[in-house]
């Protein structure tokens, strides 16, 4: 940035419009290329999780249809009936029941052929088999319900879905989910017996698969957190080659326990990122999870950035040729504005011609800011000359104040002794006061202390309160933090000087003046207030206008309290400037505030 401010201008302004288009287009097309993956990533997050919700619906039905074998013995009084019946010495009777079992179990299952095989096993442990294929099949499916059961019982809904199992034997060889309910009588509620159920997996299988795309792929983790299913069987068939992402896919898993609703993540395996979500099925207390490759996002983003960069170099292009033909133009008129000031006279006012520039607006607007500038600068001299003239005359009028001030002095001193040797305290006082205050005024310019102007008016209220016993009651609240701060001289007493002789004029007792002080806005407000005779509205708002005018308006007014206002008011501006004074409020019988602004000391 240093090195560009010693080009010139011409360069300034070319660099300038080449970056005004360069770093707007940049930053525009990354955010329009950030933009564009965002959206389709989170498309692709909600066509992934309407999969998930899809196939977690789906997975309901079918279970749900299925199990509602299970709910035999609570719809059929014969099947409750049967349930309840133990058969130790009546195998006639167990036998005839066997066989209403089937048949009542039979026309019940027509219309749910997702239902492979079933075993009913009563409380007496009798059992009602229904489509089981072999006699070892049959075992297996009693030995499943010795094994499940204590497990069905501990779960909430007393359902246990057990892991895939592969049915061969006879010609068949099937893939089914195996399901065990604990059967309770619907009247006291107390276990009756154990449904064992085959569902066939095959129907499930097949919506799973047609759920997913060709980036995406399902999971199913049953209730032991073990993969049970994948919609891509390289997954299943080869875990080593994909033990990395296969250990991640299960931390995935775990941490969806206890969740409810679609839960999806971002997981990072190696170099390849995968975008997955998954969900609790409250059916089978399963976890459905799926995953796909975030390369398609990616190679979005690749060509978003191919397209961009194109676009990028004719903005550069375009950029240059209007860079180079906005810095002509510009520079050619300000070289002629250049040319304008260079030959200004100081007998023509300072002014510039502005049909001189051309006819640019904005060149017309810094004509005229300059013509204005020209102006105020002609004007603010003057008066800083006025204000200087002031300052002499002040000086010269100090110097006078000094003429014989020894004689002064040494006659005070003279007066002083007389009234000790006579025993006159009052006297004495009025003496040693009264030289302190000579002093002071003679040899104290044009700057003094804030504490030391505070002694001058503690000194001249000595005197006023021996001239007037008991009149006068004087109150001064300044901290200590602003006692060092400097002023111009002779600032306070002047003004307490008149709220004594325009104030209390007709008043000989409860005469009270204060000085105070605060902070307001980065300034310092002293506050000289007394509840004198107060000043009447118009006269009040003049002295206040003649505050507020230049500080190198000659002093005019006939009046003594004026001169001194107008007077302290002068020097404020003179010395701190002219947005610092006095201001004064008042009103007619209450009294009088004059409120002395000043720059705060830190």
């Amino acid at each position: 940035m240093k090195k560009t401010k010693h080009l010139s201008y011409r360069t300034q302004i070319f660099i300038a419009s080449l970056s005004l288009v360069i770093f707007p287009s940049t930053v525009l097309g990354l955010f329009a290329v950030n933009d564009s993956t965002r959206r389709v990533i989170s498309e692709y997050s909600s066509s992934m999780a309407a999969i998930t919700s899809q196939a977690n619906l789906t997975l309901d039905t079918l279970l749900q249809d299925a199990s509602k074998v299970s709910n035999m013995p609570i719809l059929s009084e014969d099947i409750r009936r049967i349930m309840n019946t133990n058969y130790r010495d009546d195998y006639l009777s167990y036998a005839r029941d066997s066989t209403v079992f089937r048949d009542y179990f039979s026309q019940t299952n027509q219309l749910n052929s997702n239902l492979e095989a079933c075993i009913f096993e009563s409380r007496y442990g009798y059992t009602f088999e229904y489509n089981t294929i072999t006699a070892l099949h049959a075992k297996m499916m009693s030995e499943n319900i010795e094994k499940w059961t204590p497990i069905a019982r501990e779960l909430p809904n007393y359902t246990y879905f057990a892991p895939l199992q592969n049915i061969s034997g006879s010609g068949v060889d099937k893939t089914v989910l195996p399901m065990i309910k604990i059967l309770r009588d619907k009247n006291n509620y107390k276990e009756i017996g154990v449904c064992y159920c085959e569902i066939n997996f095959k129907p499930i299988k097949n919506i799973i698969v047609s759920a997913q795309s060709t980036e995406n792929i399902l999971l199913i983790y049953n209730a032991d957190n073990e993969l049970a299913f994948s919609s891509s069987p390289a997954l299943m068939q080869n875990p080593e080659e994909y033990a990395e992402l296969l250990l991640a896919l299960s931390d995935f898993n775990e941490s969806l326990t206890g969740k409810k609703g679609i839960t999806e993540g971002e997981l990072k395996v190696g170099r390849s990122r995968y975008r997955v979500n998954g969900c609790v099925n409250q059916t089978t207390n399963w976890h459905l999870v799926q995953f796909a490759d975030n390369h398609i996002a990616y190679q979005i983003y690749r060509d978003n950035i191919l397209h961009y960069a194109q676009i990028f170099v004719m903005c550069l292009v375009l950029g240059m040729f209007l860079a180079v033909l906005l810095s002509r133009n510009l520079t050619r008129s300000i070289f002629r504005l250049c040319r304008q000031i260079d030959s200004l006279r100081p007998e023509d006012g300072g002014q510039i011609d502005e049909q001189a520039c051309g006819s640019n607006q904005e060149l017309h607007k810094l004509v005229a800011s300059f013509n204005h500038l020209s102006h105020r600068l002609t004007t603010s001299m003057q008066q800083n000359y006025q204000l200087q003239i002031n300052e002499q005359k002040m000086r010269i009028q100090m110097l006078q104040f000094q003429i014989n001030h020894h004689f002064l002095y040494n006659t005070l001193n003279v007066i002083k002794s007389l009234a000790d040797i006579h025993s006159v305290p009052e006297i004495e006082t009025i003496s040693v006061c009264m030289s302190d205050l000579l002093r002071y005024n003679l040899e104290r310019f044009p700057v003094a202390l804030l504490k030391e102007e505070l002694q001058q008016v503690n000194r001249y209220m000595t005197i006023q309160n021996i001239r007037f016993p008991g009149k006068f009651t004087f109150d001064c609240n300044i901290p200590s933090s602003l006692l060092e701060m400097p002023i111009p001289v002779f600032l306070l007493q002047p003004l307490v000087e008149n709220s004594i002789e325009h104030g209390f004029g007709c008043r000989e007792s409860n005469c009270y003046i204060s000085i105070t002080s605060h902070l307001e806005q980065g300034a310092l407000h002293l506050l000289i207030a007394d509840n004198g005779n107060g000043i009447e509205p118009e006269r009040l708002a003049a002295l206040n206008r003649e505050c507020a005018d230049d500080a190198g308006r000659e002093i005019n007014d006939s009046k003594h309290h004026s001169i001194g206002i107008r007077n302290v008011c002068q020097r404020i501006r003179s010395y701190f400037g002219p947005s610092y004074g006095l201001s004064m409020e008042s009103m007619a019988g209450e009294g009088t505030i004059i409120d002395i602004h000043l720059p705060a000391p830190f």
